[in-house]
């Protein structure tokens, strides 16, 4: 397992680094916090992004959310936690070093306030469908999208999607093209749980939008996380180091600059193929076939 862990780690910048430590140690804060009254007031005020808290304005929420971990309540959540983690290890570095740690971190933030926002119209509009079954409409009216699971798969899809006519094992049993395989992990996610996980379908609804709508345009550039890193002094104008890793400074990366206005981030494509790299640990082979989640 060092052998697989060691080399990801130390290909990670400072935000990537301090997502995949911060995501267990907030479980252990989720799980002291929730202990007592005030600190369950407190989750629920900064994380929850059901329809009745988005509502009431609670948009911050949107955002947000992707901090919210537990993956002490189960077995099933650490599992899917350790997994979340060993795929922002494979995933986010490029993406990181090519908009720079700031911009990454406000794209994320969007990007999860896009997903959550799609996740709200299917609760909202699934709480219309069942007003009449009261239990049901509860249901959908309270049910939440909590931790950054959700995200990665948003963020796996598009980085599928950079390298199309590519195509991935799926742990090792078939090979998938990677314009389905988010489809395929999705609908296996949705089976071990033993039902539809709106969350997941809002996740590759975004997904699969991202490229076709040129979401990308939308999100924030290096340029304002230049920005943020200039009027912020705690930020030391980008130079600053985290577990033994470098904060890229976005006035260093590629999408920041003279090209900026045209490129804004690297090219989709781009980062779907170098990610697809790294989530194998190899390049691809002759026709395009790489070997990931073996």
């Amino acid at each position: 397992m060092g052998n697989v862990i060691y080399p990801l780690w130390a290909e990670c910048p400072a935000l990537t680094r301090a997502l995949c430590v911060g995501y267990p140690v907030m479980s252990l804060a989720t799980k002291l916090l929730t202990s007592f009254e005030t600190g369950a007031w407190i989750m629920q005020m900064l994380f929850m992004n059901n329809v009745e808290m988005v509502l009431r304005l609670h948009l911050w929420a949107l955002g947000l959310s992707m901090f919210y971990a537990d993956m002490l309540g189960g077995g099933m959540q650490f599992i899917v936690g350790l997994f979340a983690v060993y795929m922002m290890m494979t995933m986010l570095p490029k993406r990181e070093r090519e908009i720079g740690s700031t911009a990454l971190l406000l794209w994320m933030l969007a990007l999860n306030a896009v997903l959550n926002t799609v996740y709200f119209a299917e609760m909202y509009t699934l709480s219309l469908i069942f007003q009449s079954n009261p239990m049901s409409y509860a249901q959908y009216r309270m049910s939440t999208n909590l931790g950054i699971w959700p995200l990665v798969l948003a963020v796996l899809t598009i980085c599928m999607l950079g390298d199309p006519n590519g195509s991935t094992s799926f742990f090792g049993l078939l090979v998938i093209p990677n314009m389905w395989y988010p489809l395929a992990l999705g609908a296996l996610w949705c089976l071990f749980s033993g039902g539809i996980r709106w969350e997941l379908a809002a996740a590759l609804a975004v997904g699969y939008a991202y490229p076709r709508f040129n979401l990308e345009r939308y999100l924030p550039s290096p340029l304002l996380g230049g920005k943020i890193e200039r009027n912020l002094s705690c930020c030391r104008a980008g130079r600053c180091a985290f577990l033994g890793a470098s904060w890229i400074p976005a006035t260093s990366t590629p999408g920041y600059g003279t090209e900026a206005a045209d490129r804004r981030y690297a090219g989709l494509s781009d980062f779907g193929r170098t990610s697809g790299q790294t989530l194998t640990g190899g390049s691809s082979n002759g026709g395009g076939q790489s070997q990931g989640f073996a």
